[in-house]
């Protein structure tokens, strides 16, 4: 009896904690049509584009959010399909070859060669919550570099900081991602113009 007894407890016990242990995590991408950039000349270039490192704090797949300066927490049930400094550089990417303004446009683990690199790193990707509502926060330093140029310091074309907020419609992972894909969309379509400003900048303090 005593046996039987200690078998049932351990039965519920097992039972129990995979019940509490159980459960489905959500997984999100960022979703969103190529920027359209209208009345760029084409820039006859090859652009190679190096993946993106991120800052420690969101070196990871977590939907993170902030209500204070000093706090920062996740989301137990939803998480990033990917990291997000993988996310900016593949959707940087696509839209770079969709916007059709260069040669060709190589990823990191392309074979060849390009003059101009585009590089940087994801320095915020999360939800800040305001006195007015929660906002997706995107911040990323990008940089190009033109390597033809043989000292260091004359290989920066431009390095900048770009940072958008963008309201989200309630408190919420699925809310996050729709507005982060939002920020992502209008990142990717300032630093394109700025790209393509840069290479033409360059172009011309080496004509003759």
């Amino acid at each position: 009896m005593k046996r039987l007894l200690y078998l049932l407890a351990a039965l519920m016990m097992i039972t129990g904690c995979g019940a509490r242990s159980t459960y489905v995590v959500q997984q999100y991408l960022l979703d969103y049509s190529p920027p359209a950039l209208a009345g760029l000349a084409r820039a006859n270039e090859v652009l190679r584009v190096e993946s993106f490192s991120t800052a420690q704090a969101f070196a990871s797949t977590s939907m993170l959010y902030r209500k204070s300066p000093l706090e920062l927490s996740y989301y137990s049930r939803e998480r990033w399909r990917v990291m997000p400094c993988d996310m900016v550089t593949d959707f940087l990417l696509r839209d770079l070859r969709n916007s059709g303004t260069f040669t060709a446009v190589l990823a990191y683990e392309d074979p060849g060669g390009g003059r101009y690199v585009v590089t940087g790193t994801v320095v915020e990707f999360l939800e800040v919550d305001k006195s007015d509502g929660p906002r997706a926060r995107l911040s990323v330093d990008a940089t190009l570099l033109d390597t033809t140029e043989r000292e260091i310091a004359k290989r920066f074309v431009f390095q900048k900081t770009y940072t958008i907020e963008e309201p989200m419609k309630d408190k919420s992972a699925r809310a996050l991602a729709e507005s982060m894909s939002g920020a992502m969309k209008k990142f990717s379509g300032q630093v394109m113009v700025d790209i393509h400003r840069g290479i033409g900048s360059a172009k011309e303090m080496k004509a003759p």
